[in-house]
């Protein structure tokens, strides 16, 4: 019976750290925007933030809402569009991933330089209003852009009584 008890406590832990990794689409208010750039601030002082053993990069990353549509747009210098790798989950996450790595070059010796390496995973759960057919995501120049479409709202409409 211990040992049921302890497993459930162990899935509902896992269950709710993958929760607490998915970021919500909602607006802000200021001093919320306040905090979460003073964070991201600290965050960016440091480098990077270690999760575990493995290195994770904190990307920049700023939503747009639109009439039509959420524009989300991730800076990710360094990395190529074989490196990045963008899933709509079946319960409605949107999930970025992605790794950037440097391998040190045979025929050179480093000099001096810094160079960041790591991962980037990053969830967002999808308001019900995105329309998962209109969604288009392109990286150019260290930009990923990711554009979410949003449904045609429902119009009310008149009913003539034969």
């Amino acid at each position: 019976m211990v040992v049921a008890t302890d497993r459930r406590q162990r899935r509902f832990s896992a269950e709710l750290k993958e929760a607490m990794n998915i970021m919500l689409i909602t607006r802000k208010s200021p001093f919320q925007a306040e905090l979460s750039w003073l964070q991201d601030e600290m965050k960016r002082a440091f480098g990077l933030e270690t999760r575990g053993n493995q290195a994770s990069l904190e990307p920049n990353v700023t939503i747009w809402e639109q009439e039509d549509k959420f524009q989300l747009e991730m800076e990710l210098p360094g990395f190529a569009q074989e490196d990045v790798s963008i899933e709509i989950l079946p319960n409605g996450v949107l999930s970025i991933e992605g790794e950037r790595s440097f391998g040190p070059d045979e025929n050179a010796n480093l000099v001096s330089g810094y160079q960041s390496s790591g991962k980037v995973h990053k969830r967002y759960q999808l308001p019900a209003t995105i329309e998962a057919d209109s969604i288009d995501a392109k990286l150019i120049n260290g930009l990923l852009t990711i554009t979410l479409g949003k449904k045609a709202k429902a119009k009310a409409r008149r009913i003539d009584v034969a």
